[in-house]
């Protein structure tokens, strides 16, 4: 039997924030940057085309959810979507609030490390919040 698990390179420096209807969402270790991660429950995905139609619009709706949450709590000036693979193949994506004046501005977060670390009452807020959002 082949279980789903989470890459651990996508667990290393991320927080479980809630388990959506196809995804794990985590939050980056990032306090500068609002950067979520969702990870589909499917076992072998690498493309989006590994999953079902219905589940690729699944995925979207959750995209969009976190792209909402994301809006509400910190007013980004742009939010970037991503489903990049060439370190972690394990299909995830990412939802990152981009500000003007953020670290990288206007380059890509990618490669960039973060200076600033959530303290652990601050996740469980993020998390919090994001609970309450979906409810």
């Amino acid at each position: 039997m082949n279980l789903f698990s989470v890459d651990p390179e996508l667990e290393k420096d991320s927080y479980l924030i809630a388990d959506m209807e196809l995804s794990k969402l985590y939050v980056k270790n990032d306090k500068d940057n609002p950067w979520f991660v969702l990870v589909p429950r499917k076992s072998r995905a690498v493309e989006l085309m590994d999953l079902t139609h219905e589940e690729q619009c699944m995925l979207m709706e959750e995209v969009t959810i976190v792209s909402e949450f994301l809006k509400r709590y910190y007013q980004p000036t742009k939010i970037n979507i991503g489903a990049l693979g060439n370190i972690v193949r394990q299909l995830h994506i990412h939802v990152i609030a981009r500000f003007e004046n953020d670290q990288a501005w206007p380059q890509a977060l990618w490669g960039t490390t973060p200076e600033v670390f959530f303290e652990q009452v601050e996740l469980e807020n993020i998390k919090s919040n994001f609970q309450e959002f979906i409810e």
